[in-house]
């Protein structure tokens, strides 16, 4: 069997993927680093060891001395040597003095060397030339993923019945494709479950003016024809909490979960998703939460979306900026983040978003989410047997 060795770095997933890969043999993964990088290696073995792979940390110095960090190499190289094993040198990651330095040691023992193309996923020989590129397969899952950057990770568990969830799908896709003249109804749909939750009660009463709304009223007929309300004499009662917060905007998660699920059926890059991820992360003595509406690996490469049913007048940029540092923090340097947005958007608000990277959806692209959808998450690379979605 083989034993595989890389270099620790900030963004480290790519001295994992290949090893989760079932046609690439491994028996075991050196990982070379700096002392202060050992809680690092730490989370990269709690992934590698319970699927049977050893692993082993070996230290450099944390010098920018050549010299020194090409021996220590050179150390590790012989002691390789004895193991009798075919050795291959993933040179995917790592500072540019302590990759090159390792390159150059492992290069003069003729030993494989190869790197993962990041937009392709593509395992490609530096040594020897000779070897065919091929790809790496999709293994990876969104626990080992927050896991490698540090964060921890609840996924949440789906009560709800398939046959519903398909109903509540094609409910969303309705208030979706009519986003701009249901928005006025939406809105206060979303006011009168948030005055719901801040009473901690399941109804409300609706005020007159309100029960004149035209596009409220076809908001509540949707909601008693799924089973989700009831609306009798002005009040409004939700059949449970997890209705409530549906119409409180997670109608527009939901409905966003649903397409990425349909469009794995035409996309195999899509290899894990989740609704409602709680994402932990210690900052010192702190343990921060953070939420991800919608999280999907697609071509070993995190993808998250955030979707907002209320307008951005107020806190566009703190939504945006903060869409940017949870993709930055949470998923490295491949990692790519979406707005979903089911309220207009200010012209200063798209081109911040250009600028912080982030793709967008509005409400009058919401008709067609998952064309749109499908282009975005196709645009991870990767190979597949694809098609566009009727």
């Amino acid at each position: 069997m083989i034993i595989h060795v890389g270099i620790i770095d900030q963004d480290p997933v790519r001295l994992i993927t290949p090893l989760l890969d079932e046609a690439v043999p491994v028996r075991k993964m050196v990982f070379i680093g700096t002392e202060v990088q050992r809680e690092q290696y730490d989370r990269l073995a709690s992934i590698l060891t319970p699927r049977h792979i050893d692993v082993e940390f070996f230290v450099i110095p944390d010098i920018i001395n050549i010299t020194q960090i090409r021996d220590r190499i050179h150390q590790l190289a012989e002691q390789l040597k004895d193991t009798g094993c075919e050795i291959w040198f993933n040179a995917s990651c790592g500072l540019r003095h302590r990759l090159l330095s390792a390159y150059e040691v492992f290069r003069s023992y003729h030993w494989p060397i190869y790197v993962i193309e990041p937009y392709s996923d593509e395992m490609c020989w530096l040594f020897p030339s000779d070897r065919e590129q091929q790809q790496v397969q999709d293994r990876i899952q969104i626990t080992d993923y927050l896991t490698i950057f540090g964060a921890r990770c609840e996924l949440s568990e789906n009560p709800m019945p398939e046959s519903l969830n398909a109903q509540l799908w094609e409910l969303g896709q309705r208030w979706a494709s009519s986003a701009l003249e249901l928005g006025p109804g939406l809105a206060t749909l979303n006011y009168l479950a948030t005055t719901c939750r801040k009473e901690q009660i399941l109804h409300v009463e609706l005020s007159e003016k309100q029960q004149g709304y035209k596009e409220l009223g076809t908001l509540l007929a949707d909601l008693e024809e799924t089973g989700l309300a009831t609306y009798n004499d002005g009040v409004l009662t939700f059949k449970h909490e997890e209705a409530r917060r549906f119409a409180n905007g997670e109608w527009l998660e939901n409905l966003v979960h649903s397409t990425v699920r349909a469009i794995q059926n035409e996309l195999p890059t899509i290899q894990d998703h989740s609704l409602g991820v709680q994402v932990y992360r210690k900052i010192g003595e702190r343990e921060v939460r953070n939420e991800l509406d919608v999280a999907t690996i697609v071509n070993n490469k995190l993808h998250i979306i955030e979707c907002k049913t209320k307008g951005m007048r107020d806190d566009g940029d703190d939504t945006l900026y903060k869409l940017e540092s949870l993709r930055d923090l949470l998923g490295g340097l491949q990692a790519r983040a979406m707005l979903v947005s089911f309220r207009p958007l200010r012209h200063h608000d798209l081109v911040r978003a250009q600028d912080l990277g982030l793709a967008i959806i509005g409400p009058d692209q919401l008709g067609d989410l998952q064309t749109h959808l499908y282009e975005w998450l196709k645009g991870a690379g990767g190979e597949a047997h694809i098609h566009n979605p009727a």
